[in-house]
């Protein structure tokens, strides 16, 4: 090698391992003293890129300035040109990690002009592959020989890597680093890390045959997955459009350190994702150099036979209600009961995804015809301190408050309610005003009471209610989403239960198993806790899917095995199998379009989250602009801090309700949406970087208080909770104070 490329080699070691002891600079490159010196003169003084220490080691400083910047990247470029391959440069974060803070803040300012701050969170596997022993290489082939085979080994791994799918990210020196997971995700981009790390040390023995004897080169690799943030570092003419930034990286570079010449090893967050695919070997928790906590190592040794599982916990979805027949059976059979003059209070748990909303929502169905009145109750992750937010939001639903309603209005509607049901408005119609944020009207008497007491006057105020429609026409109940509801509204419950055996009610309760009830058992309840679906049942929610249009045996196998019988993730691998290029429809049927590859389905439902999102195209940066605001968002709040005009973000909306991302309830602009799942929603928000989702929130904090004066007023948590995440605290308190009153 010429004396630029050895240079931006040892800059590029310098900057990802942040120390290099000279002893290791000689033996990796083969360097004599004179050799040595002259790099260091010109790593030190000229470029002033590290410092001397105990003249042992050099440690890397870097260098803010724009020459500075120059003459590593040129340095870099004459290496790449010498050799015929990509520009060695790595993220400076990613060196970073490694060195002071002070690389961090100056490398900032440096950036700071030309950087484009666009990027993404997401879940990535990470390859790194190093080439053992290159230093007798040297010694054993001319130069130009020896570059030959380095050229040929990199364009083995390449090959093996797109067959993969993955992405090269960069050549250093003799290693490489590739991505599995960008930029377009897949439903194994670990098993697809892993099989492509196999077929390295594969077709480096082939590569040795070729050559004959003489030649034995031998690899190690090492990968993680885990979240890192892709996006364009650097500047200038030196720009990158795809770096990573995280510990996924340096814990992939650490574990190739540790691995045996032609292994692969894997760190214990890859191998709970390809766990069954492949033949492992447990080396225990390893500490590695630069981490503060030891990593549990695996040692791959071999295919296995086995295929890609499915085994993640989900949300609830919305999945058609098969295979429910004795749960369904129990819900008929205490609403029986509280027809009867005898109310039921029915538990009902399971994880996420079981199918709790589901099979509700059968019930529901079911007793349609029935004369009975339905009302629900849906608890908010986003509204956990908002005393009573689900009951106000039941209230304001059942009373049929519009948005463009003024407070006589919703005062005239609470008032006609009330006296629907024989209740004392005089008595009840101040209370539940001031619990609506509605002003009291000066011909009722005003609340001259302490907190507690109102809290209390109103919890009977709408005990009142609930009974009086329990003797109407019967009332079920419904509370979803438990574990997510506040301290009032859980106490409003408490009370409600004892007076539950003696009305016409059935009180449904879900929640997930984590939740505790803070209530004994009575003789009223009942427990019903959700398993999951046989493989025929499963079946059966694939064909309800797909249309009553069959698919392949061998996609439908794939679909069951992956899906583990919970309902939600039957409905959305079948769908990504639909939405895909490996099947057609044909004569009422789907058949493959070709051989069947491993299925680009999800093994987990976040990749599967992950890759239905890539799929949107550019309609996924409004997925992510309304993810921010919720889960339910209007039309018009997300119009409000959209940047497209209104024919794009229709088309947008539009795009996504084909794509079943979203659902909408009414027409456009008076149009409400509901992301399908919540872990869609989940999905699209984590994605985006934090300082991007800040500034979001910020907009919507500020919108609504210019534009949605009402909101503020009778949801004065939302504001509060916008301002929070906006890392806005001093705005956010005075809203958390008013909704706590």
């Amino acid at each position: 090698m010429t004396f630029d490329e050895v240079l931006a080699q040892v800059l590029e070691l310098l900057r990802r391992e942040g120390r290099l002891s000279y002893r290791a600079l000689k033996r990796r490159f083969s360097l004599d003293d004179e050799y040595l010196e002259d790099l260091k003169a010109e790593i030190i003084d000229a470029k002033r890129l590290a410092v001397d220490e105990n003249g042992t080691v050099l440690v890397w400083t870097g260098d803010s300035s724009q020459a500075g910047s120059a003459q590593v990247a040129a340095a870099s470029d004459r290496s790449a040109a010498a050799a015929g391959t990509p520009s060695l440069t790595l993220p400076h974060p990613f060196v970073a990690s490694r060195s002071s803070g002070q690389v961090v803040k100056e490398w900032g300012r440096e950036a700071q002009s030309d950087m484009s701050d666009d990027g993404e969170r997401r879940q990535l596997t990470v390859m790194f592959c190093d080439l053992v022993g290159s230093t007798p290489l040297s010694e054993q082939f001319d130069p130009e020989e020896l570059r030959k085979l380095i050229r040929a080994y990199q364009h083995a791994c390449s090959e093996v890597i797109a067959r993969f799918g993955g992405r090269i990210a960069k050549y250093l020196g003799d290693g490489l680093l590739a991505y599995f997971g960008y930029p377009r995700a897949h439903e194994d981009d670990a098993q697809r890390a892993v099989g492509a790390a196999l077929g390295i040390v594969a077709a480096i023995r082939t590569l040795n045959a070729e050559h004959g004897k003489g030649v034995t080169l031998k690899v190690r690799l090492g990968i993680h997955t885990g979240l890192v943030v892709v996006g364009e570092m650097g500047g200038g003419e030196f720009r990158e459009q795809a770096a990573i930034v995280g510990d996924t990286p340096n814990t992939a570079d650490r574990l190739q350190d540790i691995a045996e010449p032609d292994t692969v090893v894997i760190s214990g967050a890859t191998y709970k994702l390809v766990r069954g695919l492949f033949e492992c070997e447990s080396l225990g928790p390893r500490a590695l150099k630069g981490l503060s906590i030891p990593v549990q190592v695996h040692r791959v040794l071999r295919e296995s036979e086995a295929q890609t599982r499915f085994d993640v916990a989900m949300r609830a979805g919305l999945t058609p209600l098969i295979g429910r027949e004795n749960e369904s059976a129990i819900l008929v059979q205490r609403w029986a009961q509280a027809r009867g003059g005898e109310g039921q209070v029915v538990l009902l748990t399971g994880e996420p995804g079981i199918g709790k909303s589901r099979l509700v929502q059968g019930f529901k169905e079911r007793i349609a015809m029935e004369p009975s009145t339905w009302l629900e109750c849906h608890c908010s992750p986003y509204h956990y301190n908002s005393a009573h937010y689900p009951v106000i939001d039941l209230l304001q639903r059942f009373l049929e408050f519009e948005s463009n309603d003024d407070s006589l209005v919703k005062l005239s509607k609470l008032e006609r309610g009330l006296r629907k049901y024989g209740l004392p408005v005089t008595d009840y119609l101040p209370l539940l005003a001031s619990l609506l944020s509605l002003p009291v009207p000066e011909e009722y008497p005003g609340l001259m009471l302490t907190l507690e007491a109102q809290k209390e006057k109103t919890h009977l105020a709408i005990h009142a209610w609930l009974l009086a429609i329990t003797e109407a026409t019967g009332l079920v109940l419904l509370f979803e989403d438990l574990h997510w509801t506040d301290p009032s509204t859980l106490e409003l419950l408490g009370a409600l239960l004892d007076q539950v055996p003696t009305t016409r009610l059935l009180l449904v309760l879900t929640y997930r198993p984590e939740f505790e009830p803070p209530w004994s058992v009575r003789s009223h309840f009942v427990s019903v806790a959700l398993s999951r679906l046989p493989r025929t049942h499963a079946e059966a929610v694939v064909y309800n899917v797909s249309g009553g249009k069959p698919l392949p045996p061998q996609v439908l196998d794939q679909i069951i095995t992956k899906t583990d019988g919970v309902p939600l993730f039957v409905e959305e691998l079948t769908k990504t199998v639909l939405e895909s290029d490996l099947v057609r429809e044909r004569n009422g049927r789907y058949e493959l379009t070709g051989l069947l590859p491993p299925l680009a389905i999800p093994s987990t439902l976040q990749d599967s989250l992950t890759a239905r999102l890539d799929r949107l195209g550019s309609v996924r940066e409004v997925a992510q602009l309304a993810a921010t605001i919720g889960r339910d968002f209007s039309y018009e709040l997300l119009r409000a801090i959209s940047p497209l005009d209104d024919l794009d973000l229709r088309g947008a909306m539009a795009a996504l309700v084909d794509a079943e991302v979203l659902y909408r309830r009414g027409v456009v602009p008076q149009a409400r949406y509901l992301f399908k799942h919540a872990l869609i929603r989940d999905a699209a928000y984590e994605s985006l970087l934090k300082s991007k989702r800040q500034q979001v929130h910020s907009r919507i904090a500020s919108v609504l208080e210019q534009q949605f004066l009402k909101v503020v007023q009778a949801q004065p948590e939302l504001i509060a909770h916008h301002y929070t995440e906006a890392g806005l605290i001093a705005q956010a308190v005075p809203y958390w104070q008013k909704a706590g009153e």
